[in-house]
Parts: C-alpha cells; sequence; structure tokens
C-alpha cells in the first residue's frame, strides 16, 4: 500500500506545474504582454489545430479492439456527472440567492465541466507514473479523456447548453442593480410551478361550484364546444377574482439582437452564433391562435361612462354563451396563418441543425476512432501487427502515412501549455464586482462544494461499483483515474465566451466570481481526488 507521503506528492506535483503555467499566462497578461487579440488567436490555435492534432495522435496510437470496450463506459459516466451536475444546480438555484439574470448560468455553470486541457494535462503527468505503465497509459488517458470532451460538446453545443445561456439576458429579464434583488421561492422556477400548483388545487373547488352555478342556466348548446365553454367558465372566474396562473412567457434572445456589437472570432462565439440563428429561425413561426386564446378576445365596444359599474356575473356568461356558440376558426386572427412547413424544409433544419456537431474536436473523434480500431487504417499510420494488421511499409521501413502520424504528435505537443497560459490570462482579464457583499456567496460556495467534493465522492462510488460488478475491468487503472478524476473538474470556461457574447455589454463578473473560487479551491481538491484515486487502484 502507498505510503500517505507519495499519495500526497503524487497528487499535488503534477497540478504544481500546471498552476505555475497558469500564472504565467497571469502574469503576462498583466503586463501588457498577452492581449486579448493574442489570447483570441492562441485560443484558434488550441482548439481548431493543436487539441485535434494531440486527440489524432493518441487515438490511433492508443486505442485498439481490445480496450474500446472502455468507450461506452466512459460515455454513460461522463453523461451521469452531466446530470448530477445540472440536478444540484437547480437545487441550489432554488434555496440560494442567485441574481436574476444568472438562473441558467448557475445550471451550466454546474452541469457542464473543463473536461478540455486541463484534465488532460493532469492525465498525461499521473499516468507516467506508477502504478500506470508509462509507456501506453499516457496516451490511453488522453484518448479516454477525449470520451468526455464529446460528451461536453454533444450536451453544450447540440442539447442546448449554450444557447440557454441567452436566457439571462432576454428582454424582460432584469439587469444591472434590478436584477441583485432577492426573489422569494415562489417565484423561481421550481419554486413557481409548485406555487401554482397548489393554487390551481385550492382554485379547483371555487370552480367546481361556480360550474355548478352556470349548469343551472339554460344553454342549450353542449355540443362540440363543450370543452370551449368549460375553459371559459374557469377564465370568467379567474377575471372576476383577478387572478391569472398563466405562465410568464419566456422571450428568447438571440446573440445578434443582445449584443451586436461584439464581433470576436473565438471559436466558441462563432459556433454560439450558429446555433443560435438555428434555433431562432426553428422557434419563430406564424401560428394560428388557439380556440382558447380566442376566449379572451372580448368584444371591441365604445369606451364606458364614467361611473359604470362593473360587469356583473350574468354578463359575463352570456359573454360565454355568444363566444362558445362561435367556432374557433372565426375567433382566429385571420393576419397570422398557418404555414406549411415542407419535407425539404425540414430536411434543411435538421441539417442545420446537426451543423453545430461539426467542429474540428468531433471530426477528429469521427475519425480518428475507425482508424484506430480498422487494423487495415491503422497499419497506414503506425504498426499494427499486433492487433493482427497488415505489415505495410513505405521505403523507410515506416508505414505510409506515419508522416501524419508526427505530425500530429508535433502539433498536438503545444496543446496543454498554450491552453493554461490562455487560461491564466483569462483570469488575469476577469472583474470582480464591487462590493463583495453582491455576490451570491452561499450560491458560489455551493456550487464549489458541489464540483469539487459531492459530485466527486458521488463518481468515486460509482465508478468503485462498475469496478467490482465488472462493467470496468479491475486492471484498467488509466480507464479507472480517468473515470474518477473527471468527476472533481470545476466548470467550463467556455461558457465565460458563449456569456460575453449573450450579455448586453459583455459583463459577466457573476460568472466570473464562480470560476475564480472553484479554480481557486480546485488545486487542493484535485490533490485529494488524485490521491484518493491512486490509492482506491
Amino acid at each position: 500500500m502507498p505510503s500517505a507521503g507519495f499519495l500526497i506528492y503524487s497528487g499535488v506535483m503534477p497540478l504544481l506545474k500546471m498552476f505555475l503555467t497558469i500564472a504565467f499566462g497571469f502574469i503576462v497578461e498583466k503586463r501588457g504582454m498577452f492581449p486579448v487579440s493574442a489570447s483570441r488567436g492562441a485560443s484558434q490555435v488550441a482548439m481548431n489545430i493543436s487539441l485535434p492534432c494531440l486527440l489524432f495522435s493518441n487515438i490511433v496510437t492508443s486505442i485498439t479492439t481490445e480496450n474500446a470496450g472502455a468507450i461506452g463506459p466512459l460515455i454513460l459516466v461522463a453523461s451521469i456527472y452531466v446530470i448530477i451536475g445540472f440536478v444540484l444546480g437547480a437545487i441550489i438555484r432554488e434555496f440560494c440567492y442567485v441574481p436574476r439574470n444568472f438562473w441558467q448560468g448557475i445550471l451550466v455553470a454546474t452541469g457542464m465541466s473543463n473536461w478540455g486541457n486541463l484534465p488532460t494535462a493532469v492525465v498525461i503527468t499521473v499516468t507516467a507514473q506508477a502504478p500506470f505503465n508509462g509507456d501506453t497509459d499516457p496516451a490511453l488517458g488522453v484518448s479516454y479523456v477525449s470520451m468526455f470532451i464529446l460528451v461536453f460538446h454533444f450536451v453544450f453545443w447540440v442539447l442546448g447548453a449554450a444557447p440557454s445561456l441567452a436566457w439571462d439576458y432576454a428582454p424582460g429579464v432584469p439587469q444591472g442593480e434590478e436584477a441583485q434583488k432577492d426573489v422569494p421561492w415562489y417565484e423561481k422556477p421550481i419554486g413557481s410551478r409548485i406555487a401554482r400548483h397548489l393554487l390551481k388545487r385550492g382554485k379547483t373547488t371555487t370552480s367546481s361550484s361556480l360550474a355548478t352555478g352556470f349548469s343551472d342556466d339554460k344553454v342549450e348548446e353542449k355540443g362540440p364546444n363543450r370543452f370551449l365553454e368549460d375553459k371559459i367558465i374557469v377564465t370568467t372566474s379567474a377575471l372576476e377574482k383577478g387572478i391569472s396562473d398563466e405562465p410568464v412567457p419566456i422571450f428568447d434572445a438571440t446573440p445578434d439582437a443582445c449584443c451586436s456589437e461584439h464581433h470576436e472570432t473565438d471559436p466558441d462565439v462563432q459556433l454560439a452564433r450558429r446555433v443560435s440563428r438555428v434555433s431562432t429561425s426553428n422557434s419563430f413561426r406564424p401560428r394560428r391562435p388557439s380556440a382558447g386564446a380566442a376566449s379572451f378576445q372580448l368584444p371591441k365596444t365604445s369606451n364606458p361612462p364614467p361611473n359604470a359599474p362593473p360587469p356583473s356575473l350574468a354578463s359575463l356568461n352570456n359573454s360565454r354563451v355568444s363566444l362558445a356558440s362561435s367556432s374557433p376558426t372565426e375567433a382566429a386572427d385571420p393576419v397570422c396563418p398557418q404555414v406549411p412547413v415542407s419535407s425539404w424544409q425540414k430536411s434543411v433544419q435538421l441539417i442545420h441543425s446537426l451543423g453545430v456537431l461539426v467542429t474540428p474536436v468531433t471530426v477528429t473523434l469521427a475519425v480518428s476512432l475507425p482508424c484506430a480500431l480498422v487494423p487495415q487504417l491503422k497499419a497506414l499510420f503506425t504498426d499494427a501487427t499486433n492487433v493482427g494488421g497488415p505489415n505495410w511499409a513505405g521505403p523507410d521501413g515506416r508505414p505510409p502515412l506515419a508522416f501524419i502520424l508526427d505530425t500530429a504528435d508535433f502539433a498536438g505537443d503545444i496543446t496543454i501549455p498554450l491552453s493554461l497560459i490562455v487560461l491564466g490570462a483569462s483570469f488575469s482579464r476577469m472583474s470582480i464586482p464591487r462590493p463583495l457583499s453582491k455576490l451570491p456567496i452561499t450560491a458560489m460556495i455551493m456550487v464549489t462544494l458541489a464540483k469539487t467534493v459531492l459530485v466527486p465522492i458521488i463518481g468515486i462510488f460509482m465508478v468503485q461499483s462498475m469496478t467490482n460488478s465488472g462493467f470496468i475491468p479491475k486492471d484498467a487503472l488509466a480507464e479507472r483515474f480517468v473515470a474518477m478524476f473527471l468527476s472533481g473538474t470545476p466548470s467550463a470556461v467556455n461558457q465565460l465566451v458563449v456569456s460575453s457574447l449573450y450579455a448586453p455589454d459583455g459583463n459577466c463578473d457573476t460568472l466570473a466570481a464562480f470560476l475564480l473560487i472553484q479554480y481557486i479551491f480546485m488545486f487542493f481538491s484535485s490533490a485529494a481526488l488524485t490521491a484518493v484515486s491512486l490509492l482506491l487502484l
């Protein structure tokens, strides 16, 4: 059994060189040597060139038909981590003070984690020493991390986590000082639904008695419009009481409408704009008003005298009968006819929706996995005789396409240090709101503990259970370490880039505060998580 000193040393040393590199980025930006334009260019190089090269070189050489069975369990583990994070984020939002313009942001910050270059740097360093195989496990560990990256891209871009950040900056959502007001539980997303449910239960008895009184009237039409009559009975009772339990409409916002002055060339910004344009074109369509909506369109009359009495219940009942006798088609607004959507338009919309999945990273995964699993393709890049592949060689005795793998290795080596320098520069440009009392301190602490303490505990027990049940092989040390370690990574910095695009003034100080406290605490939590993971291997 390893000693406590060895475990602490093994957990701290990989993080030490990582944090020193982040500090270099922080210092050079503070001294004006790494401006925003340079940071954007470095981000483009890292995301579009070096990271795909790193993934390709590691996947092709390390993934085989023998260890390909780890892909399914790792994708399952990553999906569970995302679901747990979103659930915890919703709970924290309901019970803690969170600014109104960060209600969706806290969900994404808790659900989405930094599964890119940060854990890759730790995995490469840790798997190069005992008890791992230093010759094969570093490349294998990077390949396993790529499965988490695939889940991140799918949830963040395709399933809508990135465009949902626009909800915090939609028209009608308070900003600035108005957003700092504390909101009671019954006005928050989940609490409001519970309150409406309780309100409906309390109004059911009143509505039933009112409907019984109406049934004594001589209303002969009880045919196809009976459902419409019932709806209007409830509507008239609500009008008399001045109560409306209809949900507040949610307004969509696009990045072009929110902040057209931002013209960042960051790849995440470009992808966010593509996602938003697709979602906007699919959501805004002219629709025919429903019959239920037509029940609220009372006929226009001349203005009543100043001392006219309020309408009585009988007059509302007469309005109900007259509206019920008219067909829904007649009540609909002819200005907004239903526009039929052809199958060709649906196909084009589907292609555009799937187009957001086409990124350099996902394309690299789609190309490298077949090259790694098919022996004939693998033999073009590296020696595949150990997996039953042919022995193809060029004039130099190496595989014909070995130069592509060499280029990928060469370009991929800059991924980790370059990305960490960019991360440090991003921290240097963060601005924390003043005074600190305006910050949601409780929510910040709860999110940090959820992502760096609670989810790792759940992840360790889950991975150990999968190992004991045989779902994950016990001798797959790199797979087990990656599955446990990536449970405790902080929030993704990509959210800061996308949120700054949606924010009207580009101000994301609340999110910056959440990220800063997580990355500071990560130095201690990741060291402890690494030590515990090594102890359990």
